[in-house]
């Protein structure tokens, strides 16, 4: 049984996504772990078909935790991601129950532009950051 509580299992699942080590990330999985990503309607209802999904995906990820919210057996995640040449920030909402992962909802959004009529009231976050 792991001594992670659930935000450390959160990150070290994040932390073996961005080292492309699969197989570390499944190990913080249970074995009857459900993966959901209803964006693209997909669930995958086990670890090692999460695995196989990723294994499989063309690129490499490489991801970094911007920031967690945690409590009790629930984690939420806002991770950027990018393989290069797609960046996103996934959302993703962890059950955590004895330092493993039962449950993930993932949501991987695609940025788009802000529909017009609306830039007099707004400013793109990024020239924010920028200062």
């Amino acid at each position: 049984m792991s001594t992670l509580n659930p935000a450390n299992v959160a990150h070290a699942w994040w932390r073996a996504i961005d080292q492309a080590d699969f197989g570390a990330a499944i190990r913080l999985m249970a074995a009857e772990t459900v993966i959901d990503w209803p964006l693209s309607n997909e669930r995958m209802a086990s670890p090692d078909m999460w695995k196989e999904v990723n294994a499989h995906y063309p690129g490499r990820w490489a991801a970094s935790v911007r920031s967690v919210v945690a409590e009790g057996t629930s984690v939420v995640t806002r991770t950027d991601v990018s393989d290069g040449s797609i960046s996103v920030q996934a959302i993703s909402f962890f059950t955590v129950e004895d330092g493993l992962i039962t449950h993930l909802v993932e949501y991987w959004p695609e940025p788009y532009a802000p529909p017009a009529g609306r830039s007099q009231w707004t400013v793109p976050i990024s020239s924010v950051l920028a200062d």
